[in-house]
This record gives C-alpha cells, structure tokens and sequence, in this order.
C-alpha cells in the first residue's frame, strides 16, 4: 500500500524540523599546521578531517576526544565578507582542545583541509551549526 502524497509530505517536513532542530550553533576557525601531538592521540596522526575543540564544557576534561561531529557554516561573523559558506559540510574527529582558542568563543578550531571544505579561508572564523555523529 503506497503512502498518499499529503502524509509523505508531512513526514518529510517533520523530518528536516528535526534534524534541524538537533543542530546547535558555534564558531568555527582554522589552523594551518599540524594537530601533532595532541592531548587526545600524543603523536600518531589522524588526519586532515580533525578539529580542536575551543570550549572548555565542550572538551570536558576531554570526555570528546574521538568524538566526531557534523559541522556546516551557516554565515559569516564579519559584516564585510558576505557568503564565505561553499553549502557542503564536514565530518571532523576531535583530537585535541584549545582554551587559548578565543576565550572559548570559537567552538571548533578546524585543520585548515576541513575549514576549506565548509568555507572560504580568507574568512577565518565562520557561524556554524554542530551535530555530535553517534
């Protein structure tokens, strides 16, 4: 039995309300060098999709690492650059914590190869919306 349009539209609707929902805003910034060491894997790498975490209730005494996330720019902090986000988002696992990282304004201090996927590096710092991927 076929679902009738109406209904299938509904839950469509539901659906993307929710996942939307679960999203919860920061700031994103970049770093251009290596991760390496870091407090969460010393000194094996673990790639360019990584990220430091800039908020201290965030890192909870490390409690994070590991962990990875969903990260999509949503806009620009500065007023001048308009439209630094490229649409597409970036899967980053949580290898280190920076409390120098803004005074725990920016969220996610990214490796500059994840940043670039989300944004345009000129912008250096972005809006973002972050899910934690279970």
């Amino acid at each position: 039995m076929a679902i009738p349009k109406n209904i299938f539209l509904v839950i469509i609707c539901f659906l993307a309300t929710f996942s939307i929902v679960l999203a919860i805003p920061g700031i994103g910034s970049f770093y251009n060098s290596s991760f390496i060491p870091s407090r969460c894997y010393g000194t094996k790498p673990q790639g360019d999709m990584v990220a430091k975490v800039g908020s201290k209730s965030l890192w909870d005494n490390g409690a994070v690492c590991g962990k990875k996330f969903n990260i999509t720019c949503t806009g620009e902090t500065n007023k001048y650059l308009l439209h630094p986000c490229t649409g597409k988002y970036v899967v980053v696992k949580i290898v280190d914590y920076c409390p120098q990282c803004y005074d725990d304004a920016t969220t996610f201090h990214l490796h500059e190869k994840a940043f670039e996927t989300i944004s345009l590096l000129y912008a250096f710092d972005v809006k973002i919306d972050y899910v934690q991927i279970k």
